[in-house]
């Protein structure tokens, strides 16, 4: 789709353009102080006084493009009638930025002016015209974007299926599915994309399951997640060939389809789940153990099935992967209940934290019992391992086990946030009304802590409790820290001279380009972390097959972060595969955490800073299980 080097041509030290008379040696120093204006009332979130709606004004069109840019990343909607203009500038750069903002920005007011740059023959501009109308979710603009579906460009048709995909828009089902058969595989699968938002069984599932044997895997495994998306046991059957793709990604994809669809007549799912456990591919194991977890395989099978199942689940207790040990002990315990108490007991002490999490969690729904609590309680304890204890104080916060809440009260005062923040999400969970006090003096004491997931946790468990007011008053009145003070210096403004990472993993390395002109301060951040250590031994805290692996929390649950926050930059490119993003818990809360794509997962776009791209060892990204470890990161001049 589009080249990402060609996004954002102007950004902080771009090409000088539109100076006019002026010399280019007494532009320059005019010009920069307009970009570093730029860079300041961005980094601030400041549009009231007025600042960066000026400088969309600017003589200079670089000036002019990165003002919008901008403003689409503070996503103000009092702005869209100042970005409207832009559409028209003379400069081509100056017109998708402003375009790309208004998309960003995503208030309907703009569509009649994005859809009069449909007939434009730039490239680029089209594609971002087109995405920002899917953005807008008006449906008012779907026959407009499907007119697009037929373009000559394969680039536009695949641009108009996603902008149809954010707009699921039932009306497009037509158009939709008449271009499931395009010539080029990448609009293909973004036709499937789009179709997986449009519920219409009757008129989907049997065109999808038409095209089971499309020869690009990328295509298969969307048709598979359309179909399950349908939610219809009419497309379980069609569904069941999938265990025999010879692309992991595929099987995993028509796993869940099955998990979606949830068909309790499906006699030959049992033999599908069994030899998905058994597959070579450590994601497909880990996936179909999770959907053994559910009732539906399990509700009419007869009792040798069942037992199969149970046999099955309890042999892989001891998988070589740390994720389907834990799937399969939560499968067991979710589906035979207290009697798989002794079973799976012994992955508590496992060597992996993930796989304990695992089998902790698997307790949340298990009947009131002796052995339950004999598990939990004493994991609230000091002393337990951190992601093990802020689980426990979930699970019996939300089973409301009987002396849990009194160790949630003490654990607010925890030396670690995280730990105090899961005890307030417990005793949110226990319904637990008289601790909005404690929980209210335990923000106050902790509003300047780091870990923005842990402030969200305290003010969510007071909401929780039905102290909205009280929680939005605490929010305005003790702010949290956002981030490491700005040093407005040269450095801050010129791009980063580092040109990309290469991350030494167990399983071989894995080699980013960085996108400095797009995120530059996305990469210095990243740069000064890791030429501390702060990655080096790190484990992958988070693995979601056929989507992301995750790592940067040094606390390995998926809540830590370095101490501060920074601004998310968004932009313009697109999340294909090996995408390098930051994890966010909400706008403007990465920090250090960072992702990688194992497949394109364009709902991401726009809303998750892309910072780098992996160019080698792409092989590597889908071999990357949970708990594997980072082992240092080189920083590349």
């Amino acid at each position: 789709m589009r080249l990402p080097g060609r996004v954002v041509v102007a950004l902080l030290l771009g090409a000088i353009a539109g100076i006019g008379a002026l010399p280019a040696m007494a532009a320059e120093p005019a010009r920069n102080e307009a970009l570093r204006s730029i860079a300041r009332a961005e980094d601030e979130r400041r549009i009231a006084d007025g600042e960066l709606l000026r400088l969309l004004a600017h003589h200079d069109a670089g000036v002019r493009a990165r003002a919008a840019l901008a403003v689409g990343r503070i996503q103000d909607s009092t702005t869209v009638t100042a970005l409207t203009p832009l559409l028209a500038d003379t400069s081509v750069a100056v017109r998708r930025e402003a375009a790309f903002a208004l998309g960003q920005i995503g208030h309907k007011s703009a569509r009649t002016a994005l859809t009069g740059l449909l007939g434009v023959s730039e490239l680029e501009l089209r594609q971002t015209a087109l995405e920002a109308l899917g953005k807008l979710g008006d449906k008012a603009a779907t026959p407009r974007i499907v007119e697009a579906l037929a373009d000559s460009r394969p680039e536009i048709r695949g641009t108009a299926a996603v902008a149809l995909w954010r707009l699921a828009d039932s009306t497009a089902v037509d158009a939709l599915i008449n271009h499931m058969g395009d010539p080029d595989p990448s609009v293909r699968w973004r036709v499937d994309w789009a179709l997986e938002k449009i519920v219409m069984p009757d008129r989907i599932v049997l065109r999808a399951a038409l095209r089971l044997d499309d020869p690009d895997p990328l295509v298969r495994a969307q048709i598979a997640r359309t179909i399950g998306r349908q939610k219809h046991p009419r497309g379980t059957a069609y569904l069941l060939g999938f265990i025999n793709d010879a692309t992991p990604n595929v099987v995993v994809n028509g796993l869940r389809a099955l998990q979606q669809i949830g068909d309790t007549n499906c006699v030959a799912c049992a033999e599908v789940l069994l030899r998905g456990l058994g597959h070579a591919d450590p994601y497909v194991r880990v996936t179909a153990a999770t959907v053994l977890a559910e009732p539906f395989a399990w509700t009419r099978a007869d009792s040798m099935t069942r037992r199969r199942f149970a046999d099955s689940l309890a042999a892989h207790l001891a998988d070589p992967d740390a994720a389907t040990r834990g799937a399969s002990a939560r499968a067991l315990l979710m589906r035979t209940g207290v009697d798989a108490v002794a079973k799976t007991e012994p992955l508590l002490a496992d060597s992996s934290t993930y796989t304990r999490v695992a089998v902790l969690e698997a307790l949340r729904k298990l009947p009131a019992s002796a052995e339950v609590a004999r598990l939990l309680l004493p994991r609230l304890a000091p002393g337990t391992p951190l992601f093990e204890r802020m689980t426990a104080a979930d699970v019996a916060g939300e089973r409301n086990e009987p002396g849990a809440v009194a160790l949630l009260r003490e654990g607010l005062a925890d030396s670690s946030t995280l730990y105090a923040s899961a005890a307030a999400g417990g005793l949110a969970l226990a319904n637990d009304s008289t601790s909005a006090g404690l929980l209210a003096k335990t923000y106050r004491a902790r509003a300047g802590d780091a870990e923005p997931d842990a402030r969200l946790s305290i003010l969510d468990a007071l909401r929780t409790l039905h102290r909205t007011a009280l929680a939005d008053s605490l929010e305005r009145v003790a702010p949290a820290r956002r981030a490491v003070p700005a040093r407005f210096d040269s450095t801050f403004y010129a791009l980063p001279a580092e040109t990309g990472a290469v991350i030494h993993t167990n399983r071989g390395d894995i080699e980013w380009a960085f996108y400095a002109r797009e995120a530059p301060q996305t990469v210095r951040n990243f740069v000064r972390l890791a030429r501390t250590g702060y990655f080096d031994g790190r484990f992958v805290h988070r693995v979601v097959p056929n989507f992301v692996i995750q790592d940067g929390d040094p606390s390995g649950t998926g809540s830590g972060g370095p101490g501060y926050t920074i601004r998310c930059e968004y932009n313009a490119l697109h999340y294909e595969a090996g995408m390098v993003g930051m994890a966010l818990s909400g706008k403007d809360t990465g920090g250090s955490q960072w992702f990688i794509t194992h497949t394109p997962q364009l709902h991401l776009d726009g809303r998750y800073t892309i910072f780098a791209r992996v160019v080698r060892g792409m092989d590597v990204v889908p071999r990357i299980v949970q708990g594997d470890r980072i082992e240092r990161i080189e920083i590349l001049p």
